[in-house]
């Protein structure tokens, strides 16, 4: 009579999009710290200093 509700399936997409949107964030972290010009990477390197 009732179906049983099989979660497995619909919720395998949950870890695969975690992953994907950390590892986005991680390559836009990436390549803007690359992007950087070299006196303001100088400003960053002294900044715990200052």
């Amino acid at each position: 009579m009732f179906r049983r509700v099989s979660y497995e399936d619909a919720l395998l997409w949950v870890p695969m999009l975690a992953f994907a949107v950390s590892a986005f964030i991680y390559g836009m972290v990436l390549l803007r710290s690359m992007a950087l010009r070299p006196e303001r990477l100088r400003k960053m390197k002294n900044l715990p200093l200052e």
